[in-house]
C-alpha cells in the first residue's frame, strides 16, 4: 500500500480565471450592412433548405422508390 501522508498536495497559491475580452462598442449607424441582414439571410437559407428537403421527398416519391421493411 502507498503511503498517502507523503503524498503531493496541490498548490492552493494558484488560481485559475477565465478572463474574457470585452468587445469594442460598434455604432450601428456608421456599418455599411443592414443589422438584420443576419438574421434574413439565416431565415432565407433555413427556407431554401426546407423546400430542398420538400423537393428531394416529393422526388423520391414519383420515381417510387422501394421501401425497406
Amino acid at each position: 500500500m502507498a503511503n498517502w501522508t507523503n503524498a503531493p498536495t496541490p498548490d492552493d497559491g494558484y488560481e485559475y480565471y477565465l478572463d474574457y475580452l470585452d468587445l469594442i462598442p460598434v455604432d450601428e449607424r456608421k456599418l455599411k450592412a443592414n443589422k438584420y441582414l443576419i438574421v434574413i439571410a439565416f431565415w432565407v437559407s433555413l427556407a431554401f433548405f426546407v423546400m430542398l428537403l420538400f423537393l428531394i421527398l416529393l422526388y423520391m416519391s414519383w420515381s417510387g422508390a422501394s421501401h425497406v421493411r
